[in-house]
């Protein structure tokens, strides 16, 4: 049986508009905070519209805040770091074609303890 959450739901949802309302004194945020409240007093069936539509928004939410913080984060922080790099860095990677070889010399002895220790 599926437990009814809609009374914690809109508690939630009035104490939100509550605290709007006492964080820049909006009018309009006390007055929704009182109807919500009230609303999930008086009528189960209401609470239960009002929790509907509250889950409804929250999932098309979630589908929009996460590309729209990803974008923002690749174009303030990533993008800038890849062309601060591109800039300051002198191809470590090998990618251009002006190596005749891929090969790197490693003038290294090797003893059996540097095959016991991989990493």
């Amino acid at each position: 049986m599926k437990k009814d959450t809609s009374k914690s739901t809109i508690l939630v949802i009035s104490m939100g508009f509550l605290a709007l309302y006492l964080l820049f004194a909006w009018r309009w945020a006390g007055i929704t905070s009182l109807v919500i409240g009230l609303a999930g007093i008086l009528s189960d069936t209401l609470s239960n519209k009002i929790e509907w539509v509250w889950m409804k928004l929250s999932h098309i939410l979630s589908l929009i805040v996460p590309s729209v913080l990803l974008t923002i984060l690749f174009y303030l922080i990533l993008f800038p770091i890849s062309l601060l790099s591109k800039l300051f860095t002198k191809d470590p990677l090998m990618l251009s074609n002006r190596h005749s070889s891929f090969f790197i010399d490693v003038n290294k002895e090797f003893n059996k303890k540097s095959f016991e220790t991989i990493w």
